[in-house]
């Protein structure tokens, strides 16, 4: 007769070993937003988030089969609108155009583009400016290349590289920029992948630390949905037919930028903007390599900060919470 064998499994452990990534998951989000309603997260964190995004396009490329293993070359661009928020008893609302373009396979992404931004301010005569608006326009320009490659087993170490210039109206290279990353992905199974890495990043105004956590969850259970949490970016995607995906984002948009010396406000000085954004939005594929995405976002409640010419700090403005939406247009060669 036999006997039955008893399990030495613990109830509920298997839930743990589930749903434990996923908590970690969520709580470096909740950190990501913590800090963004603190102000300690800064501008620089833009780099971070370039880096993750090339980090998530090389995993991209390595899962590509056939002929769409030609593709690495892809060309991007969007705009987006940003209802107006409130900065100083005042509102502002942006309106904000972009255009890139990028190289990635399973080991180096490149990339290169530029962003302008056109801010309109309302009620400027109580802006603490003299009643004048402190700009009206932003643009940056900015580039990077990241590395990716095996160290021991599994784990794969990246070092990322990126430049920027961000000025009012004349181009001038005191508003230069770079950052320096670097980590590692350790797998954690077939399914989970831990990221941990950091860097420095120098701006016309300072030098900051620029931290990158994140965990990546792709279950097998559910074909086509791939999860990133992290700092300071999130997202989870689910491609739920061969022509469509959706995702739930959260990011930061920033950015550092140098005003003209004729600035009627802050004349040669600095201007750095920060909010996170919370959003959502679908991804259309009509035709093979073409991309349309439509969003919908809110960005919540960030900072302007003005450094004077010297680069000490003038004076830190919250800016109100707003809604917004995208629309970006992606071809892949």
């Amino acid at each position: 007769m036999h006997q039955r064998k008893r399990s030495n499994a613990l109830p509920g452990k298997g839930r743990l070993t589930t749903f434990g990534p996923w908590c970690l998951g969520l709580g470096l989000l909740a950190l990501a937003l913590l800090l963004a309603a603190l102000g300690e997260a800064r501008g620089d964190d833009r780099a971070g988030v370039a880096l993750e995004e090339d980090l998530a396009a090389m995993d991209a490329a390595n899962r590509k089969k056939g002929a769409e293993r030609g593709r690495g070359l892809r060309v991007e661009a969007g705009g987006s609108y940003t209802a107006a928020a409130t900065v100083s008893g005042a509102t502002v609302s942006v309106w904000q155009e972009e255009g890139r373009v990028a190289y990635d396979t399973g080991t180096l992404a490149l990339d290169l583009g530029g962003t302008t931004g056109q801010y309109d301010f309302s009620k400027a005569i109580r802006l603490p400016f003299g009643g004048r608006a402190p700009f009206e326009n932003l643009t940056r320009f900015d580039a990077g290349v990241t590395l990716k490659g095996g160290l021991w087993g599994d784990v794969a170490g990246f070092v990322g590289l990126r430049g920027d210039l961000g000025f009012e109206k004349q181009a001038d290279s005191r508003g230069l920029g770079g950052t320096a990353l670097a980590g590692i992905v350790v797998p954690m199974g077939s399914q989970w992948a831990v990221t941990l890495g950091g860097g420095a990043s120098v701006t016309p105004v300072d030098v900051q630390p620029v931290p990158v956590v994140g965990l990546r969850y792709e279950p097998a259970s559910v074909p086509g949905l791939t999860a990133n949490f992290g700092l300071p970016r999130t997202e989870v995607a689910w491609r739920g037919g061969s022509w469509w995906t959706l995702r739930a984002t959260g990011d930061i948009e920033s950015g550092t930028y140098r005003l003209d010396d004729d600035n009627p406000t802050v004349p040669g000085g600095t201007v750095s903007l920060f909010a996170a954004r919370l959003g959502a939005g679908v991804d259309l594929e009509p035709a093979p390599g073409l991309c349309l995405g439509l969003g919908a976002f809110y960005a919540l409640p960030g900072t302007m900060t003005f450094y004077r010419e010297s680069g000490s700090r003038l004076k830190r403005y919250g800016v109100g919470g707003a809604p917004g939406g995208t629309l970006r247009l992606r071809y892949e060669f």
